[in-house]
């Protein structure tokens, strides 16, 4: 299957994850989801990095899945991530995701254990097999330690059936050149850095996933719309809104991500503390992130 045959284009918030008395918020996803929706967005990407896919139970990320394509209802796409350490947990819950209605799935590369572009491939392929559906490879270094060269996107992209596409989380535009200029309309990618999202798509990306877009939804549609109708100074615009917010965001990355959820707090959404590892915003530093954000007219 090609780009050609398949594509999602736009802006696909990577979801958030509502947490409550130990389980999912169900009521919470519901809003969030209905939210981003009236704010213009495209779809999901859902149980990602921003969702706590990874600590979350096989059963809990299969019915966040059934919960947010029985809300989207239609309005838009949703992708699953059913990344995992094990490459057969993952295709298990590329199955999961393909019985739950999603439009196409997605996973990381290898993590924890090292190794080479043979196991790299031999992961991707086995859950793009057992999905039988588009699969994304969601390239995110920082995270996994895994990099690639042109050459070996290339070679990849061009061996592992239903692979349609990356989410690209890197910084190195020239790769995503690389990648766009072998691979032409045989894969698409999605951009995966919020404060680049400009420059993604005027490389050619065809849209863009990240975690600001939670909450930022509506400045991210309008960089994304702008550069369709051409409009580089509109985009340019919305793209600094955008960056202000990102901005703030890196200012109190201290908190851990746990600071995006508190921006959805301040927001008026209950989505709770990240599972642990992870350690929920301090609430005496809340003051100090709503005064931020008010700064750049961000709650207003």
């Amino acid at each position: 299957m090609s780009q050609s045959q398949f594509v999602i284009r736009g802006i696909l918030p990577a979801l958030l994850t509502p947490f409550k008395d130990g389980g999912v918020n169900e009521p919470v996803l519901k809003k969030l989801v209905r939210f981003q929706l009236e704010q213009g967005c495209h779809g999901f990407f859902v149980n990602g990095s921003t969702g706590d896919g990874f600590l979350m139970t096989r059963e809990e990320r299969k019915r966040v899945l059934e919960v947010v394509v029985g809300e989207v209802a239609g309005q838009g796409k949703v992708i699953a991530h059913v990344g995992a350490v094990s490459s057969d947990e993952a295709a298990v819950m590329a199955v999961d995701a393909r019985k739950a209605g999603v439009d196409a799935v997605a996973s990381v590369p290898p993590i924890y254990y090292p190794v080479e572009i043979e196991g790299f491939e031999l992961h991707m392929r086995t859950i793009a097999e057992a999905a039988d559906m588009p699969t994304y490879c969601y390239y995110i270094p920082a995270l996994t330690g895994h990099s690639l060269g042109g050459d070996q996107f290339v070679e990849v992209a061009g061996r592992i059936p239903n692979l349609v596409g990356f989410k690209y989380t890197h910084s190195d535009l020239f790769l995503l050149w690389w990648i766009l200029d072998a691979l032409g309309d045989r894969i698409s990618v999605f951009n995966g850095s919020d404060q680049m999202l400009l420059q993604g798509l005027l490389t050619g990306a065809c849209g863009g996933i990240g975690s600001t877009y939670n909450y930022q939804t509506r400045n991210i549609v309008d960089v994304y719309e702008a550069v369709q109708a051409g409009d580089l100074d509109k985009a340019r615009e919305a793209q600094w809104r955008a960056n202000q917010v990102v901005q703030v965001l890196f200012r109190f990355k201290a908190g851990g991500v746990a600071v995006e959820r508190a921006i959805l707090q301040l927001m008026g959404f209950d989505v709770g503390a990240p599972r642990p590892p992870k350690v929920p915003f301090p609430d005496d530093r809340l003051p100090a992130l709503r005064n931020a954000l008010e700064e750049i007219g961000f709650l207003q």
